[in-house]
């Protein structure tokens, strides 16, 4: 083989190496690319959970503050009436 043709294979063969790293670079930056979209989906999600659960939280306070009050008001409206037969009905009184 002459001199000539070796370093013509040699130019080709590290042609071929060169694109071959290049492709895996870029594959590697897709990669890494990728993975970091989802972890910032993943953060997102994560961060949605959370203040879902703060809001539910809060509102969960409210309806148990609140509840008391309904008490008092339906007890309010409640009045016990006595019949003749000894019978006692209750009724709701707007």
């Amino acid at each position: 083989m002459k001199k000539k043709d070796q370093i013509a294979m040699d130019a080709e063969y590290a042609r071929k190496l060169q694109e071959e790293e290049e492709s895996l670079a870029q594959d590697k930056d897709a990669q890494a690319t990728d993975s970091k979209e989802e972890m910032e989906k993943e953060e997102e999600e994560i961060i949605k959970s959370i203040n879902e659960t703060l809001a539910q939280k809060a509102v969960k306070r409210r309806r148990l503050r609140e509840q008391p009050k309904e008490a008092e008001d339906l007890k309010k409206q409640l009045e016990v009436v006595a019949d003749e037969d000894d019978d006692v009905f209750v009724e709701a009184t707007p």
